[in-house]
Order: C-alpha cells, then sequence, then structure tokens
C-alpha cells in the first residue's frame, strides 16, 4: 500500500486522474434498517478508490479532488457508479446517494441525459434519495436552493446528514423540509448511559413530527444504544453493529439481529427512574479554562480582548474550590472610570471577581435549580452559573441553559413522573414490568411502602412528609443504580423495585438498614427513646403512634409465570400488606412458585416467608 505520508508532491493529482478516466471507483452499501418493520429500509452508497491505493479513503479522494478542481467531476463519477451498481445487483429498497452542493449548482442531476440514464438502468426518481453534504449554504433564491426543489418534485427524496452539528442544519431543514433527517452519530455514541443525548434526540423526534420527516440514526455501534433509539421512538438506524458496509450487502435482517431489536431493554426506563439532572448539568456546562485568584487583571483583560465570544471566566484556587467569576460587562463597569485600569491592572484578578455568584452542585434537585433560577438578578443571569461537587469547580453553566434544562424536566416530570421525586409513575412502571415479562427475562420486583405514614404528615406536616418521602427515594435510588435497575414511584409513599440483578435483595436489605437510622433525624431524643408519639385518631381520640418504618413485599419472577403488569401488581399487594404486618423496617419475600400450573393450587401466601 502507498503511504499517504510518503507520496511524491503531484503524485495523488495523478493518481485522480486515472481514476476518473479509468472509473476506478469501487462502491460499498450499509444498510438503513427500519426499526419498527424490522427490515431494510435503504442503502447508502458509500465511495471507496482503488484498493490498497493513497486514494482509497474517500476523505483523501475528495480533497485531492478539491485541491485539483475537480470535485464536480468525481461526483458525478461518484453518482454514476452508485446507480449502476445498485441496479446490477437489484437491491431492494431505496438508495441514499451522498450529493455535494457542487452538482446541485450545476443542475446536473435533472438533465434529460441523466434521467435517461436512470431509465435505462430501471431506476425511478422515487427510489433515490439525495443525501445532502456540506451545505449549510444552499440559501434560498440560489440555483442550487432551487435545483433541490425541483428535484424534490421531480419524485426525489432529500436527506440532510449530521443534524445537530450546528445551527446552519437547522436551518437549511426548515428551509428544504427533507424527507429523511440523519442525527449525527456524536449523539448516537454511548446513548444508552446519556440523559442529555436522550433529550436532545426526543427533541428532534418532535420537530421531526412538525415537519413529516423520518429520523434515521447514524454510527449505531451496540445493541444497547440500538435498544435506547428504538425505545425512545426513532424509526431507522444505521452504523456497524446493523451492519458493516460491503460491496455485496445482505438483502433482509439476519436472525440473530432482528431478535437484538425485538430484546427486552431494562436501561430506558432504569435511566429516567434516576431523576438527578446531574448528567446533564455536566453536560452543558462550558469547560472554561479557570484563572487563579492571584492572576493579574490585565492577563484576565488581555484574554477577554483576544476571545470576543468569552462572556465570563471562573477564579478557582489551587484546591479545585470555585471562588467567584470574572464577568465581561460587570467588569467594564467597574473599570470605565478614568486610571482604574491602570490602578488594578496589576493587581490579583480576585479583588475585582464577583464573589456572590450562583452556585450549583451537580447532585442539586430540581426543585433547587428552579429555586436557583428565581432567585437570579440580572447582574447574575450575565455572569453564569459556577457548577461544583462538593464545592470542587466543574464548569460554568449559562442561566439560559438552565433555565432551558430546568424547562425540559419539568416537562417530563409533568408527563411521565412523580412530580416531587422526578420518579417515573404508574405508566412507566406498567411498561416496564411488561417489557421485562415480554423479554422473559428474571427479575426480582419490590413494593415498599412507609408504615404509619399517614399519622406521621397529620403530626409533622405534609413539608415533613414529604422529605420522609424524599427520603425513601433517594435511599432506594442510591441501593439501586445500575442500568439494570428501575425504580418508579406510584403515588404518595408508595414506591416499586424492578431489577435483573442477583443483589437485589441486598439492595433491599440496605435501604431498610438505613431509613431505620435517617428516620430519626426527623424526631427529638424524647420521641425517640418512647418509640412514638401521640397523635389524633380518625375518630378524633388521642392514641399513640410507632415511628414511620418501611415494609417492602418482594416477589421473585421467574420467565413465563405472569402474562401482565396487572398479575404482578396483584401479587405485590399482597406481598407489601403481608410485610406491613410484621414489626419494624421488614422485608417479605414470596417464595412460592409462581408457574401457572400449581399456582392456582397453592393459593393464599402460604409458602411464602419473611
Amino acid at each position: 500500500m502507498v503511504s499517504l505520508l510518503n507520496t511524491p508532491p503531484g503524485f495523488n493529482t495523478v493518481h485522480l486522474d486515472r481514476i476518473l478516466r479509468e472509473e476506478a471507483l469501487r462502491v460499498e452499501f450499509q444498510p438503513v434498517v427500519d426499526l419498527r418493520g424490522r427490515s431494510i429500509h435503504a442503502y447508502e452508497a458509500l465511495i471507496r478508490g482503488p484498493q490498497g491505493s493513497a486514494l482509497e479513503r474517500p476523505d483523501a479522494l475528495f480533497a485531492t479532488a478539491r485541491e485539483a478542481g475537480r470535485t464536480q467531476e468525481l461526483d458525478r463519477l461518484c453518482v454514476r457508479a452508485s446507480l449502476a451498481e445498485f441496479a446490477r445487483q437489484k437491491l431492494p429498497g431505496l438508495l441514499f446517494l451522498n450529493i455535494t452542493q457542487s452538482l446541485f449548482d450545476c443542475g446536473w442531476l435533472s438533465r434529460p441525459g441523466t434521467l435517461d440514464q436512470l431509465q435505462k438502468l430501471g431506476l425511478e426518481p422515487s427510489r433515490l434519495v439525495l443525501e445532502l453534504l456540506e451545505s449549510d449554504e444552499l440559501l434560498v433564491d440560489t440555483h442550487g436552493f432551487e435545483e433541490a426543489q425541483s428535484l424534490n418534485r421531480l419524485g426525489y427524496g432529500l436527506a440532510l446528514d449530521d443534524l445537530g452539528q450546528g445551527f446552519g442544519r437547522f436551518n437549511l431543514w426548515q428551509r428544504l423540509h427533507p424527507r429523511y433527517l440523519k442525527i449525527d452519530r456524536a449523539f448516537c455514541n454511548d446513548l444508552s448511559s446519556d440523559p442529555l443525548k436522550v433529550a436532545f434526540i426526543r427533541s428532534m423526534l418532535l420537530m421531526a413530527e412538525a415537519s413529516q420527516s423520518w429520523v434515521i440514526a447514524e454510527g449505531v455501534e451496540s445493541e444497547r444504544d440500538l435498544l435506547t433509539l428504538r425505545d425512545i421512538g426513532v424509526q431507522m438506524a444505521q452504523g456497524y453493529f446493523l451492519e458493516r458496509p460491503s460491496t455485496t450487502p445482505s438483502r433482509e435482517l439476519a436472525p440473530e439481529l432482528r431478535r437484538s431489536i425485538d430484546a427486552v431493554h431494562m436501561e430506558q426506563y432504569a435511566l429516567a427512574s434516576r431523576g438527578s439532572i446531574e448528567q446533564s448539568v455536566l453536560g452543558l456546562a462550558r469547560p472554561i479554562a479557570a484563572v487563579a485568584p492571584a492572576a493579574r487583571l490585565e492577563e484576565v483583560l488581555r484574554r477577554f480582548d483576544l476571545q470576543p465570544d468569552l462572556m465570563s471566566i471562573p477564579v478557582v484556587d489551587a484546591a479545585g474550590r470555585a471562588l467567584g467569576i470574572l464577568n465581561r460587562y460587570v467588569l467594564a463597569d467597574r473599570l470605565w472610570r478614568p486610571h482604574v485600569r491602570d490602578l488594578f491592572g496589576n493587581k490579583p484578578c480576585s479583588q475585582v471577581m464577583s464573589s456572590d455568584v450562583l452556585r450549583l452542585d451537580v447532585k442539586s434537585s430540581l426543585h433547587q435549580a428552579s429555586n436557583l433560577i428565581a432567585d437570579a438578578s440580572f447582574r447574575h443571569a450575565t455572569e453564569g452559573v459556577l457548577i461544583t461537587e462538593q464545592g470542587q469547580f466543574r464548569g460554568l453553566l449559562l442561566v439560559g441553559d438552565l433555565l432551558r434544562l430546568v424547562s425540559e424536566f419539568q416537562m417530563q416530570a409533568a408527563r411521565y413522573a412523580n412530580p416531587l421525586t422526578l420518579l417515573p409513575g404508574n405508566v412507566p412502571i406498567n411498561d416496564h414490568i411488561d417489557r421485562l415479562l415480554a423479554g422473559d427475562a428474571r427479575f426480582t420486583a419490590a413494593y415498599c411502602d412507609i408504615d404509619h405514614f399517614k399519622p406521621f404528615n397529620d403530626v409533622y406536616g405534609y413539608r415533613m412528609g414529604d422529605e420522609v418521602i424524599q427520603l425513601v427515594a433517594d435511599l432506594i435510588k442510591a441501593a439501586f443504580s445500575a442500568l439494570e435497575d428501575f425504580v418508579g414511584h406510584i403515588g404518595g409513599d408508595d414506591f416499586i423495585v424492578l431489577s435483573t440483578r442477583e443483589a437485589a435483595l441486598d439492595g433491599l436489605q440496605q435501604v431498610l438498614d438505613r431509613f431505620g437510622t435517617e428516620v430519626r433525624r426527623f424526631f427529638d431524643a424524647a420521641t425517640i427513646d418512647a418509640g412514638g408519639y401521640f397523635g389524633e385518631s380518625r375518630r378524633g381520640e388521642s392514641q399513640f403512634f410507632a415511628l414511620p418504618s418501611l415494609s417492602i413485599g418482594v416477589l421473585p419472577v421467574q420467565p413465563r409465570c405472569f402474562d401482565s403488569h396487572r398479575e404482578v401488581s396483584s401479587v405485590l399487594v399482597d406481598l407489601k400488606k403481608a410485610a406491613k404486618r410484621l414489626p419494624g423496617n421488614r422485608m417479605f419475600v414470596d417464595r412460592r412458585s409462581h408457574d401457572p400450573a400449581t399456582r392456582s393450587a397453592l393459593g393464599g401466601l402460604e409458602g411464602a416467608w419473611p
């Protein structure tokens, strides 16, 4: 193979001339998979230079063509080769062709000769999708834009790639209304563990629905990411996990790939069940280089001069603690008087920084983030928010970004989650149980309920009651934070845990032990010593109530023992009642067989024990 580093000057240009003259291109195809229909919807044509040559890679090939001023000539050859090979193999479905702006500008695609060639190959324009590359400047009232619209009217489909790479792509989307939208691979990589990426793709789906476009996820390289895409509603996908590019691609999905697409996926709702804005905040925080408090003010001002888009600089000491913010506009206001810059230029920047700034710990709740925004002044909004973790600087967040994040979480909470804990409510809980059952998964289902909660709420007030509920939520989330776990909040003081881990019972015991300790902080020493307090019964009489405790009914679920979430829920309710009959913080585990052949014979809770 010829090394690109050692090629003599002009070698690649000569090599390109031979490729164009001899039409020495190789075409590979990568399937675009319909996740709903479990079928191959289309193929994307990918061009390669002669195998083993310096121009085999498409980036080297097109870079050389640009340098030689022959991009349009290479583009035409790529399209002709792709069409001919697609027709020769008689591949089913649609063909995606990567088209640069030069072909739209010159009008070659709509010329009679090009259309005649399509007719000879037996290909209708409706089977072709033109994928626009590097077309952010395809402006309205230009020939290229008119050509794209004309091709669309002729029956060609349009696709926009690399969605998410900048405002230009959204602007072009709005102008052209393409049939297909391709989400950039950066947003699909490791999607299953990144709530911010999930939120982004959800927003793309909503906009795509409004514009009647289909969404294709590119760069899918793992089963977990594929199933996350499927679960959040993405219609189509392509990537190495589905199939690598090949000169002879598959004509239908392999059986094992169908099974992967149909597989049960626990991570998606489990991810949402944690109810934390931590990863989203860190994902939005700007990684702006901080300055030390001893840095000279003149150095900071010079940095602002060199970076016109830089609005704020965090000040962080040697131990990593966030001390304050230096903001462009606040400094300008403070230094506008004559000679002030001369007086302070050589002084430490800490003397003029803003120390009373907005701060948000990554572990903060949605409620705390909302309050922070509500209390922000105009100056605070200009400076931004210091993102910290136990006092250590993690990044700088614009107030507008935080406001959008809070709004997004609030909308999700209103639709899917309990507003107090932000944990998934009844619908996601039921869906997740049904998904586990459909996948024949072995899992542990647990129903957690706070004992003596109503009298506690009546005596100590609903605010204190909410704190106890939040305590239970936090303890459960701390014990069940793996991707294999799901935590849901039915409502009130009732919670559901679903876990496929073998150590689920250990996690539940941890919750019980910690609750027994943590709940004591809500009472004074005398109440703790007495083991309870006096309150008013439902009859209006004075009655002694024990301290709140936690009861958990546990159902180990074996494959093919239950048909739906309704059956599982029914058994869990009985198990929870059995647990509540036990004193203190206790767990009641069902040891019965729930095989359909023996379930009716056993009946009741005989055969179960704590």
